[in-house]
């Protein structure tokens, strides 16, 4: 089949402007605020946790993670020895403050954790603070401090 030199000429004006269409779209389609990428990096937490996916936490912490004690791995370690040690988890986490400053965010966090999915009220109540930073576009845990970690202890315990 031959094209003709005005027919290769329509089929290219229509690719250009049908590829002009799609990068306008993408540039002007509604993107999340910080604040709700925030929030969705606690809710895909709180999934993670309640489903047992150690790797789903973890994707949500940085590298660079250290609150004063531990770093990325030793929370990691701390993470694994709590999803083991539980038959069923559920957490509620309820934002107190979230305040955000450029490429990072402060947010305050009550926390209530059910060993026990069954349970009438909270086996723990964990008042934190979470530090994070936002990394390549995407917001991620660089520093929690609360009493989280006794809490986490506390939660071994009770067998």
């Amino acid at each position: 089949m031959i094209i003709s030199r005005r027919g290769l000429t329509a089929i290219v004006a229509v690719l250009v402007l049908a590829g002009a269409v799609v990068v306008i779209w993408w540039l002007s389609r509604p993107t999340k605020s910080d604040e709700q990428q925030i929030l969705e990096v606690f809710a895909q937490g709180e999934r993670a946790v309640e489903d047992k996916n150690l790797s789903g936490v973890m994707r949500l912490v940085s590298e660079d993670y250290s609150d004063g004690t531990y770093n990325k791995q030793e929370l990691k370690q701390i993470v694994l020895r709590g999803l083991r040690e539980t038959r069923t988890i559920k957490v509620t986490p309820a934002l107190r403050d979230l305040q955000i400053a450029g490429p990072t965010a402060r947010a305050d966090l009550e926390v209530d954790v059910w060993r026990d999915s069954n349970e009438p009220e909270p086996t723990l109540h964990i008042s934190m603070r979470v530090e994070l930073s936002k990394q390549k576009g995407k917001w991620l845990v660089t520093s929690a401090a609360g009493d989280w970690p006794a809490a986490a202890e506390q939660l071994e315990s009770f067998e």
